[in-house]
């Protein structure tokens, strides 16, 4: 443990290198502390002795280690503060007329990722444990037809597809029959794993002609297997991370998985510094932080950024840009209640 003075100045020394990237002397800490330099110069050596500082080659200064940081993010880091700047410039950012989920999402992510200069990931809710809660089918010609697979009660996806040359008229609507009685109401785990295992076996008693069922049923329900992933700031890590890192960033379902992993439902926001299991990223920060999308579940955003960020600053930009984001949701989805629906 350290004592509380010490703890001061850690935090000190944290939030002026963040600031300005210069080793930190006792004489910037002395106006602050009521202490003399001496004292200060004993604390800042034990916490060198603690691994919490470094010492600078080129001066006398010290900067923050990453068990430094770590300690600072663990004990002293405020993950709830606001800067009313950061509010104004969000909110602005987002004074657009959405039509469509993901320009929401990606908005945000392009937000967060140019007020920090570093990258961001924002996630829809996790695939697996949306519901199917409606399926349609719409003839558009002779030729191709439109199924809206509804999750969630609230969330429409369409799919456009070509009709099979083998189908009978009728085959449509047997479609429909199909998904209703097997798959309405499942969750989008249930359906992967019915499509893998009862549903080639019981096509022959919807079907007269089974040809092509399957791979129409499979081309409907993949969009539903995949996150939805929105990177912004890809090019920001070639400048603190490695081409190892920004390759990763280019694979957007492992990066998905990767993201989700480290955080539970019990811990909103997750701080890893230094910590990250992905190997690309275990020399980086990543920030997750978990957002409600109305009606649905929660999303979750991440920033991947260097460890000697300010941490305060970026806290700050990630709440406020999940809170508006969430009233930018609650907007969306009170005009889709009047039955429009999400066209991909």
């Amino acid at each position: 443990m350290i004592t509380q003075r010490q703890t001061e100045i850690l935090n000190l020394i944290v939030e002026l290198f963040t600031q300005h990237h210069e080793p930190i002397g006792s004489k910037a800490l002395k106006d602050v502390l009521s202490s003399s330099s001496a004292t200060i110069r004993n604390d800042m050596a034990k916490l060198e002795q603690l691994g919490l500082l470094e010492k600078a080659h080129t001066s006398s200064g010290r900067l923050p280690s990453r068990a430094g940081f770590q300690y600072f993010v663990t004990h002293t880091l405020n993950r709830e503060w606001m800067d009313e700047a950061d509010v104004y410039q969000v909110v602005k950012a987002f004074d657009f007329e959405a039509f469509r989920l993901e320009d929401i999402l990606e908005r945000a992510a392009q937000v967060l990722a140019e007020m920090t200069g570093y990258t961001a990931v924002l996630l829809d809710v996790e695939p697996t444990q949306q519901r199917l809660t409606k399926f349609d089918v719409v003839q558009l010609s002779s030729h191709d037809a439109l199924a809206v697979l509804t999750l969630d009660a609230s969330k429409p996806v369409t799919v456009q597809f070509a009709i099979p040359k083998n189908w009978l008229t009728r085959d449509l609507a047997t479609l429909k029959q199909l998904v209703d009685e097997r798959f309405t109401g499942q969750t989008v785990l249930d359906i992967h794993y019915r499509l893998r295992t009862e549903i080639p076996q019981v096509v022959q008693r919807y079907f007269t002609t089974t040809d092509n069922v399957l791979d129409v049923m499979d081309y409907l329900f993949q969009p539903l297997f995949q996150d939805t992933v929105f990177v912004a700031g890809k090019m920001a890590a070639l400048t603190y991370g490695s081409p190892e890192t920004y390759q990763f960033l280019d694979s957007p379902q492992a990066l998905a998985v990767s993201l989700r992993s480290t955080v539970t439902e019990q811990e909103p926001t997750a701080i890893l510094v230094g910590d990250a299991r992905e190997p690309v990223l275990s020399e980086l920060t990543v920030i997750h932080h978990r957002f409600p999308v109305p009606y649905r579940g929660m999303g979750q955003m991440s920033l991947i950024g260097p460890i000697d960020m300010d941490y305060h600053r970026q806290m700050s930009r990630i709440n406020v840009i999940s809170r508006v984001l969430f009233m930018k949701l609650q907007d969306y989805y009170r005009y889709l209640n009047s039955n429009h629906y999400e066209v991909h």
